[in-house]
């Protein structure tokens, strides 16, 4: 069985006879839509550029003397549709996925081979007289790659005025992946340039411009009408939080299932479920269909692929900026949590390191949260939102050990790893004391820093004990909670059960740690770790103050109760 990985052209699934999950019914409801111009948002390898292709192929006059693609498949079922539509519009296709360039001007280079390129194909629009002299030398410059910036902003507009005149019908157009070069423009520093040249460019080709039918973009976000589509009246936007067209981006578990039935691998759904479901599209739970198929195609194997197909480099330099409430949001969420968070239903790009909401937006369009429920209090739209599954919790693992790899030094973080595997809780207090030292530039340390930044900034220090310990925060145990207990895997091993305090003034931070540590033993904090047969813990009382650290602890054991 032939399993698509990497194929996102319709044609080559077809002709060659790769499995995949049949979506083509996603062109119907996409005609029958009433909106001029459609924006789809989904995170990357869910299927975009694949659905894009798909319409292409069936849109396209260019495609009717050729094979047809989709007699077999569920659209072709619907006659009347498939006579009144295939193969009956001139279509602009153009794929914005590889603009991903270091400069504004390498950018700009790069839209004028691209557009060229779109050009190529409707070549023949050179021959006969459906061109102008002075169009035909216009024409010929943007295919040439010499058209200046304000006759490659028109290019697209133009284009579709030709294709109109030369077979009577509007134009369709398909735009892949449109934000691209515009996230790429915010990491790199050129956005200010290049969102005036994309604003121009989109804006000639949509707003109202008859020479279009209908219009559909694809992206991971929906940029703020005010930075890009502005003036833009007729289009409809549907982001991983609007139900429709939620089943054709991603896997159903029908889907999954039959593919795995399929492959005849003897793959558990509910470890396929943990690791790769979750997103959720409306009614629609779904699996990421990139991680799906290289782990059907990888004998059944778990591991994290989505996360090795691109850099999350952005979305770790944003979390490193971010303030110390967004940490403490960020270590609730590792912990498998909810979290309650106003969310952009517009991004703007330069909010991202300004304004809270903006970067939990990002998150979420990007593929790396998932909204379970959401209503609006008061003009704010308020979701409650988690991590969607364990692929993703693994990026932010990753996040985590990099800033304090970064900030300290990866030997360093090793050793410290090791004071806690060997219980020596002496050793355990320097790291900590020189870490709060080194990493006041994640965190912030100060006088008023609350429990709670200590609390994630802990979290995030014991990170690299998940493989050989089971970390719970906030856990109910005994009479209460505590705060981090680190619970090993191996019951011959010591738990470490840690409490947290802060105090106003350093000469209060010995009593503050005592506190702590009275609290863990009050109020039986050890209860749980006789369902894990562990025979020895240390509790351990720690104090902040700033950058200053106190501690006090106590071995307990429990082989006898």
């Amino acid at each position: 069985m032939k399993l698509p990985i990497g194929i996102s052209d319709f044609k080559k699934l077809i002709e060659a006879n790769y499995q995949f999950a049949d979506k083509t019914l996603f062109i119907k409801d996409i005609i029958d839509d009433g909106a001029g111009v459609i924006l789809i948002t989904r995170p990357r390898r869910f299927g975009k550029t694949l659905n894009m292709s798909m319409l292409n192929y069936f849109l396209n006059q260019n495609q009717k003397d050729k094979p047809n693609l989709f007699e077999n498949l569920e659209i072709a079922k619907d006659g009347e549709f498939c006579e009144t539509h295939q193969n009956k519009y001139p279509v602009i296709f153009v794929s914005f996925k590889d603009i991903k360039e270091a400069s504004y001007q390498n950018t700009f280079y790069a839209m004028s081979s691209l557009i060229s390129s779109v050009y190529s194909q409707h070549r023949y629009l050179l021959e006969g007289g459906a061109l102008y002299e002075d169009e035909k030398s216009r024409f010929n410059r943007i295919l040439n790659n010499q058209a200046d910036t304000t006759e490659l902003q028109n290019s697209l507009q133009r284009l579709s005025e030709y294709l109109n005149r030369y077979f009577g019908v509007p134009v369709i157009v398909l735009m892949d992946e449109y934000d691209t070069p515009i996230q790429e423009a915010y990491f790199r520093g050129y956005y200010a340039e290049l969102v005036p040249f994309m604003r121009g460019l989109l804006g000639q080709l949509l707003k109202d411009n008859s020479n279009v039918n209908k219009a559909i973009l694809t992206g991971i976000t929906r940029v703020s009408q005010e930075s890009l589509f502005s003036g833009l009246n007729h289009l409809r936007v549907y982001t991983l939080l609007n139900e429709k067209y939620g089943q054709y981006f991603g896997f159903t578990e029908d889907e999954v299932v039959r593919l795995i039935d399929k492959t005849g691998y003897e793959v558990s759904i509910n470890s396929i479920k943990e690791w790769y479901n979750g997103y959720q599209v409306g009614k629609y739970i779904l699996y990421n269909p990139w991680s799906i198929i290289n782990c059907l195609s990888n004998d059944g194997r778990l591991e994290p692929y989505w996360l090795n197909t691109a850099s999350n480099e952005l979305i770790a330099t944003l979390l490193s900026k971010a303030d110390p409430s967004v940490k403490y949001k960020f270590e609730e969420l590792l912990q498998g949590k909810v979290i309650t968070q106003s969310l952009m239903v517009n991004l703007v790009f330069t909010d991202l390191e300004k304004r809270e909401e903006a970067l939990w937006s990002l998150l979420l369009y990007a593929g790396y949260l998932k909204v379970l429920s959401s209503e609006v209090l008061e003009s704010r739209f308020v979701a409650q939102i988690a991590i969607p599954n364990r692929e993703v919790s693994f990026a932010y693992h990753k996040i985590v050990e990099d800033w304090f790899s970064t900030a300290i030094n990866l030997e360093s973080y090793d050793r410290f790893i090791k004071t806690i595997i060997d219980g020596d809780i002496d050793r355990f207090k320097a790291y900590i004391g020189a870490y709060i030292m080194q990493s006041g530039s994640y965190f912030d340390f100060n006088a008023n820093t609350p429990e709670q930044i200590f609390h994630a900034f802990i979290l995030g220090m014991v990170v690299g004990l998940r493989k050989t310990y089971i970390i719970q925060s906030n856990a109910e145990t005994g009479f209460g909670r505590c705060d981090v207990m680190l619970i090993p895997k191996d019951s011959s091993k010591q738990a470490i059960l840690l409490e947290f305090k802060t105090a106003k003034a350093p000469e209060l931070l010995l009593d503050r740690a005592n506190e702590g540590l009275e609290q863990i033993k009050d109020k039986s904090y050890i209860e749980i770790l006789h369902q894990h047969h562990i025979k020895s813990a240390t509790a351990i009382g720690l104090a902040f103050c700033g950058k200053e650290v106190e501690m006090a602890h106590e071995k307990i054991d429990l082989s006898e109760k």
